[in-house]
């Protein structure tokens, strides 16, 4: 949240844009001199460019006296929002212990430890669930 609003004459469109003005020039400058900014005016195209291709979008609200905007949290998979019937399925499972092993993916799915394996391999490759452990004591969460 920034206190204040925009700044006068600019408005949300204009940021949108890549319009910008700074409130303070000389820590504008700082910044920029330290490399902690890249150039004026690209952060909120960066940002709006960096959720292309996810169904949830940053929200801007602006007052006369506030500036904010909510980053929804791209990690976080809802359910069934691009998960297969089985990926669905072991997150069901896994609302309800703490951990789960590929025998439980294997009895829970009714498929073979190769097509168990599988899906879970594929599961934690998109980060949707994490191995912990190895060998014998390999569990997901």
């Amino acid at each position: 949240m920034s206190i204040g609003g925009l700044i006068k004459g600019i408005s949300i469109n204009d940021i949108m844009f890549g319009i910008s003005l700074s409130r303070n020039v000389k820590l504008a400058n700082v910044f920029y001199r330290l490399k902690l900014i890249e150039t004026y005016g690209t952060g909120m195209q960066k940002i709006m460019e960096s959720y292309s291709n996810y169904s949830k979008k940053p929200k801007v609200d602006v007052s006369d006296n506030a500036f904010r905007i909510v980053l929804p949290n791209t990690n976080i998979i809802s359910k069934g929002e691009n998960l297969s019937r089985n990926e669905q399925a072991i997150l069901e499972l896994l609302e309800n212990k703490d951990s789960i092993a590929r025998k439980d993916v294997e009895i829970l799915l009714s498929v073979s430890q190769t097509m168990a394996g599988r899906v879970i391999r594929n599961m934690v490759k998109k980060g949707i669930i994490v191995l912990t452990g190895n060998g014998m004591n390999t569990k997901y969460v």
